[in-house]
């Protein structure tokens, strides 16, 4: 059976620093508070370092942030039993309309940054695309939208060959990082890389401050926070892909002409296969 953590960290107060301490005090009041948080936004609002939040979840038996709010989690109730509710059609039908409505609401407040991301894919020299897990099959679509308008397009699900593509980037690219959490390490690991190479790094994520933000240019939001038990979830993945249709028609109304061309040619590519 697994541990509360929320006793362990009671019973090994005294072996905590100040600063962990503090950190402890503030996970024991305000636990369902922490589970929605990235550890950048715990860092900024403890006003501790990341890495002293890292050794407090080893400290306490963990690897580290993503493992601890896991156990939190479960040590608090929050199973992620999904929905209960009789009605589930209308339940999962609210919960997508709202997921829409809120990321258009976001999306709205940063109209000028979306034109700007826009305009960096347009005239890009090429766009590389990160992504795993559920975020990888949403760069997938991705590159197949960018594909079919002309944008020299790269992306693999594979993170070491992604990483490999990406050692070719350079100012005169864009790199659009697909990663809800935005604590994906090997994300935010070639996201860091990308902006050493001089690339435009783009965010879509869930969370204004965490470790991608940090290496972004420019940061597109979606209204949805998983729980750890909820990684991959639909409501999420339809929010990613509000995001990166508007990015999509805006890059491709900027295109105009060239945008049609390019899609009539790719057509043309594959209508012998459609019956």
């Amino acid at each position: 059976m697994a541990q509360d953590v929320l006793l362990l960290i009671k019973t090994n107060q005294r072996q905590f620093t100040e600063k962990e301490r503090k950190l402890a005090e503030f996970i024991l009041n305000f636990p369902e508070k922490v589970i929605d948080m990235s550890i950048t936004e715990l860092s900024d609002t403890l006003n501790i370092g990341q890495g002293t939040i890292v050794r407090f979840c080893q400290k306490v038996g963990l690897s580290g942030f993503h493992p601890f709010k896991i156990a939190l989690a479960k040590s608090i109730g929050q199973q992620g039993e999904g929905i209960e509710s009789q009605d589930i059609l209308s339940q999962v039908y609210m919960e997508h309309i709202k997921a829409i409505e809120e990321t258009s609401k976001l999306l709205n407040e940063r109209k000028d940054i979306v034109t700007l991301c826009a305009q960096k894919i347009a005239n890009c020299r090429r766009l590389y695309l990160l992504g795993v897990g559920a975020s990888g099959i949403t760069a997938l679509d991705a590159f197949y939208k960018f594909l079919r308008i002309g944008i020299d397009t790269r992306y693999t699900i594979d993170s070491h060959l992604q990483a490999m593509n990406l050692s070719h980037c350079n100012e005169k690219d864009c790199v659009l990082a697909f990663s809800q959490s935005g604590s994906t390490s090997v994300i935010v690991d070639m996201a860091s890389y990308a902006k050493k190479c001089g690339a435009c790094v783009i965010a879509i994520t869930g969370y204004n401050r965490s470790p991608l933000t940090a290496f972004s240019d420019y940061v597109l939001l979606t209204s949805v926070r998983e729980t750890p038990f909820q990684s991959g979830a639909i409501r999420s993945k339809i929010a990613q892909l509000h995001v990166l249709e508007v990015l999509f028609e805006k890059t491709r109304v900027i295109l105009g002409p060239a945008a049609l061309e390019a899609t009539n040619k790719t057509a043309e590519a594959v209508e012998k296969w459609i019956y």
